[in-house]
């Protein structure tokens, strides 16, 4: 069993979001939610958030390369507990077990 002091924090952020649109770098500010407070983390092991972000900028479009990149969190507000620590939410390579 997990000890609630153990389990990730959930935050709400504004962060500063880049992308490319019709061969200009665009840059705007957007809603994130996740456990993740870092924007290389929230990048790399928050996929439902990108998958997000890539919808929100891109919707249908057929561009066979769709960077989204978060530059900077603005501003963070921290909601609940999530029900796995950060370890577990990192996917299974990171926990350390075989």
């Amino acid at each position: 069993m997990i000890s609630p002091s153990d389990r990730a924090d959930i935050y709400y952020m504004i962060v500063e979001v880049s992308y490319k649109a019709r061969k200009q770098n665009r840059s705007v500010k957007t809603w994130v939610v996740s456990s993740f407070e870092d924007p290389i983390d929230i990048m790399m092991y928050d996929v439902k958030t990108m998958k997000r972000l890539k919808l929100l900028f891109y919707k249908k479009s057929r561009a066979k390369y769709q960077p989204v990149t978060i530059e900077r969190v603005i501003s963070k507000k921290f909601i609940s507990k999530s029900q796995l620590t950060k370890d577990e939410k990192k996917g299974p390579d990171s926990s350390g077990h075989q």
